[in-house]
């Protein structure tokens, strides 16, 4: 079932990790049977220091990921899981296990970061059935906004040098967003957030 979810070896796939105390969205790579993930320091790491069960979803919902990477919490309807004791959000597929981390520190155009590198084992997939939808171009400019974004909110609390550049690319994002049908509140709150210290568009 892992390979049916997550059919390419390798490559990206956007998800939610659940932890015991968090919410975040996740990119994972997969390899075998096991998901492979990195970290940054904040809840989530802190959570997997203390206890190795997670949760990872398959949230086919790009204004969801990206309104909760950015604490815009939706309303969320939570049930109880099988084999861990996270509980899980209602209506979309999950799976469920344990995970490996190991400390590491990157050095990237942001500076040093604490970081974990993880490999999530599953024990139990949960399957529930969806309408599938097309995919959105515009979605897919909003979750790379996001991860934009993040980074560049990472930059100002680092004083980097990097954060004008940062700035330049989640301008063209969100402009490219709005060319493609993006009408999301919550990627306009996101941008203005980004946009902090400029003048903005």
């Amino acid at each position: 079932m892992i390979r049916q979810l997550f059919p390419h070896e390798d490559k990206v796939y956007e998800t939610l990790l659940i932890t015991s105390s968090n919410l975040t969205p996740v990119g994972v790579r997969r390899k075998n049977n096991c998901l492979f993930f990195r970290i940054f320091e904040g809840k989530s790491y802190r959570d997997l220091l203390r206890n190795t069960e997670a949760i990872i979803q398959i949230i086919p919902d790009a204004e969801f990921l990206v309104s909760i990477a950015f604490n815009i919490f939706p309303r969320i309807e939570f049930s109880p899981s099988k084999e861990v004791r996270i509980r899980r959000i209602k209506g979309y597929p999950w799976i469920e296990g344990y995970v490996e981390c190991k400390k590491i520190v990157v050095v990237d155009s942001l500076g040093k970061s604490k970081a974990l590198d993880c490999v999530f084992e599953p024990v139990y997939v949960g399957t529930v059935k969806a309408i599938p939808t097309p995919i959105s171009r515009a979605d897919n400019a909003l979750l790379e906004l996001g991860v934009l974004a993040s980074r560049l909110l990472v930059g100002y609390s680092k004083g980097s040098s990097e954060t004008e550049k940062l700035k330049l690319k989640v301008r063209e994002l969100y402009r490219l967003y709005k060319k493609l049908g993006g009408r999301s509140d919550i990627a306009e709150e996101i941008y203005m957030l980004a946009m902090r210290g400029s003048d903005g568009e």
